[in-house]
């Protein structure tokens, strides 16, 4: 996926990533509440929590803001039939903050810029369950809702250790693990391009990662469903969700796969097509200059980079060539050109013609004098 600019304007596609990211993090966030921490009060350990902060990066604050917060709502409602709106905020503003990094920065190839987005990442957590914290001690003052606060009053000291603390840890170290890989992989997605789907490195490449990250999830996830599945029926919601949590980290072992096939063997095509072309001798220009500007540091980068500039040198030697043939060819021509009007002149028939002529002259200029 090429760089494109992010703003603050809402477009059709904004519209759909807005309602599909907060589906997709309301899901995920119902689907991995099951892990609670021990040592926190109502904390899970949600992998979801990087959802926000990638579409952030993506798309924008705006969407960043709005799937973190309705995101968080909606996995609220479904898993408890409630929602706190403080720590909705809070979700959001883990997506508004990446989403307002992206509105100058939009780059995630190398890894300092990496580095940079897990630091912007890093604050839109702080920032956000800080937010989120606070607003606790406000809200749970004596008199406050039951319903909603852990303890009346709620003070600065359990907002920070029973739940600032704990949750900004959590979530740093989800987005620690995810957060790079998503934006590594989202940056080199290509869907213009149909040209990899046919590469064999990608489907090699593709089986190896599969069978390494999803054979591991499918064991684990029997063993746990073999666990929960002895238990009372009050635990089948359990079940349920276990389930459902290894088919869909399935899926996203098969999809991240997919993306690391694609984003190695879409370049490696585009060099075998380069090869190709210059060996058939219609390598143009244009490619040249796409291999030249290969970004990366890796081996395939510069690869495609060398190959680049030694198209340019042999391009540059066959034109060379090919001036300096045409260059002999005319001197070729006329050499064979004044050795032809020698022949001719040299010739006795030739030389006595100009005898007559001579003498034809001088005849025609006697007779006029």
């Amino acid at each position: 996926m090429q760089p494109t600019r992010v703003s603050w304007r809402l477009d059709r596609r904004k519209l759909v990533a807005m309602i599909g990211g907060a589906l997709l993090y309301g899901l995920l966030s119902w689907l991995t509440n099951l892990s609670a921490l021990a040592d926190t009060l109502g904390v899970d350990l949600r992998p979801a929590i990087a959802i926000p902060i990638i579409f952030g990066f993506v798309y924008g604050p705006i969407v960043g803001l709005f799937v973190g917060f309705a995101g968080n709502v909606l996995g609220d409602w479904v898993s408890w039939q409630a929602f706190y709106w403080n720590w909705s905020l809070g979700n959001g503003m883990m997506g508004l903050v990446p989403g307002l990094y992206a509105l100058r920065w939009r780059s995630y190839r190398t890894f300092p810029q990496i580095l940079m987005a897990l630091l912007v990442s890093g604050v839109g957590i702080v920032v956000g369950m800080g937010i989120a914290a606070y607003l606790d001690v406000w809200i749970c003052q004596e008199g406050g809702p039951v319903n909603v606060c852990a303890q009346i009053p709620v003070t600065i000291d359990f907002a920070l250790n029973q739940e600032f603390i704990p949750v900004v840890k959590v979530n740093l170290i989800n987005a620690l693990i995810l957060v790079p890989i998503l934006l590594f992989n989202i940056e080199r997605l290509d869907l213009t391009s149909r040209d990899w789907l046919r590469s064999g490195l990608l489907r090699r490449l593709l089986v190896a990662i599969v069978i390494s990250a999803a054979l591991p999830t499918a064991v684990l996830g029997f063993f746990l469903t073999q666990e929960f599945s002895g238990q009372d029926t009050a635990n089948s919601n359990v079940t349920i969700k276990l389930i459902l949590t290894i088919i869909v980290g399935l899926i996203f072992s098969i999809a991240n796969a997919g993306l690391v096939a694609q984003s190695m063997s879409r370049p490696l095509l585009r060099l075998t097509g380069a090869a190709r072309a210059m060996e058939a001798g219609e390598l143009s220009s244009g490619q040249v200059a796409e291999l030249k500007a290969t970004e990366g540091n890796d081996e395939i980068a510069i690869l495609s980079q060398v190959f680049g500039r030694m198209a340019e040198e042999v391009i540059t030697r066959e034109e060379k060539l090919r001036r300096q043939v045409e260059e002999l060819r005319i001197e070729i021509d006329v050499v064979k050109q004044q050795k032809q009007v020698a022949e001719i002149t040299d010739t006795d028939y030739f030389q006595e013609l100009q005898r007559r002529a001579k003498a034809l002259r001088r005849k025609e200029g006697g007779d006029g004098a």
